[in-house]
């Protein structure tokens, strides 16, 4: 037999072995003839791979990599120093540095170009006294507050009257969400077979808890547009929050008992406090990028060094500010340190997601160090590396779609 990633899947291939949902639901039986509705819906159970009877099917193609002996040097030194902190005889490790070679190859041989530094420039001095995560949030009206729309929709949900067509009339009578949310229960963050042309409907599949998470993300994009751009390339930024957001949505399906939703938002909002420094405190956080810059730090640890706070502290107290959900506010305040939550398996889990991010993307060219990777956290999700191939290329599928719904151009 032989295993396909789902993409890779056509019609008339025949199951090798009995086909079970992440969650131990049984789908198909062996020696089942895949159709065109099978593979419709397979990635909407979180099916990653599927082991094919040899006979139905052709050998998997492989995109072929050709690229100079001096290019693959600059690629090979390129990642050595990205994966500065992590160690290298970690099994993760060394698997995720295969990929991501071998991910970094295929870029490179379409034509894509290394990234480069940006030039060094002095570092000032810090200021006496530390930052105050708390100070920087409270009284800041802008940020307090939510759109009405999120907080409408919250408020229905969690009354014992809800109902899909309450939540649609509510979500209708904001035409930009209501249309972004539309187009993405047809995406393939979803896979549903055939087409969903109504809120209400799109209400029903994904559920009420699962609504009000996609409305957060997209209703927190919306409040942090006036970020100077000469501090941060928001899209870049966004880039690498939804990529953090599909890893723990993918490794969130292999568990039982999680909404992959809700971990997509909170690795979505993961760094949602570094937007906030960025809002409060522009001069003092070009600082600590530079910091970062200088001495190859991730940004984490050198927030820590400069500013005596992090950027996972400041989004754990905004999401309290905000009434989010207790777990929501673990993701987002745990995601590089999960110990202080006593290792909660969704802040567990965005922690790798984090890792596994910053290793296959290369949006925040600022700073390319990876953070460090936690064993216990590696641990308490409990999976083995050979997990790594599929479901890195089921985001690397996913990616570009997903991000047209968030920051993309207004739909028409």
């Amino acid at each position: 037999m032989t295993w396909f990633y789902v993409d890779d899947l056509s019609e008339g291939m025949i199951l090798a072995s009995d086909l079970l949902a992440p969650t131990g639901r049984f789908i198909l039986a062996a020696g089942s003839t895949l159709n065109t509705n099978h593979l419709k819906v397979l990635k909407s159970w979180g099916i990653l791979k599927v082991d094919i009877v040899d006979d139905s099917c052709a050998a998997p193609e492989t995109q072929e990599i050709t690229l100079d002996p001096v290019s693959l040097e600059l690629a090979e030194m390129f990642l050595q120093e990205k994966f500065a902190n992590l160690d290298p005889e970690h099994a993760l490790v060394k698997s995720l540095y295969q990929q991501t070679f071998h991910l970094l190859c295929q870029r490179l041989s379409a034509g894509a170009e290394l990234p480069i530094r940006p030039p060094g420039s002095t570092l000032p001095d810090p200021d006496e006294g530390r930052i105050n995560p708390l100070q920087l949030i409270r009284g800041e009206t802008q940020l307090t507050s939510l759109p009405e729309v999120y907080i409408r929709i919250l408020e229905t949900v969690h009354s014992p009257r809800t109902s899909s067509a309450t939540l649609a009339e509510i979500v209708s009578k904001d035409p930009n969400l209501a249309l972004r949310l539309l187009r993405l229960v047809n995406s393939a963050f979803y896979g549903f077979p055939g087409k969903i042309d109504s809120i209400s409907r799109g209400i029903t599949l994904i559920g009420t808890d699962e609504l009000s998470m996609l409305a957060l993300g997209l209703s927190v994009v919306k409040l942090f547009q006036d970020i100077p751009t000469e501090l941060m390339d928001m899209a870049s930024f966004w880039k690498h929050s939804i990529r953090v957001g599909l890893f723990a949505q993918v490794i969130a399906s292999q568990k039982d008992g999680l909404s992959p939703e809700r971990l997509f938002v909170g690795g979505m909002l993961h760094d949602v406090g570094r937007l906030v420094l960025l809002k409060k405190i522009p001069e003092k956080y070009a600082c600590t990028m530079l910091l970062a810059q200088e001495n190859k730090l991730s940004l984490y640890q050198a927030e820590k060094e400069y500013l005596k706070c992090d950027h996972a502290s400041v989004g754990r107290i905004l999401a309290q500010e905000w009434s989010l959900p207790k777990i929501l506010g673990q993701m987002i305040g745990g995601h590089h340190n999960p110990a202080m939550d006593r290792f909660v398996l969704e802040a567990c889990i965005v922690h790798l997601a984090d890792v596994l991010a910053h290793a296959c993307g290369d949006e925040l060219l600022q700073i390319d160090q990876i953070p460090p990777l936690q064993e216990k956290a590696w641990k308490t999700i409990d999976l083995l590396p050979v997990f790594l191939p599929s479901t890195i290329h089921l985001v690397e599928h996913k990616f570009q779609d997903i991000v047209r719904f968030f920051i993309g151009s207004s739909p028409d």
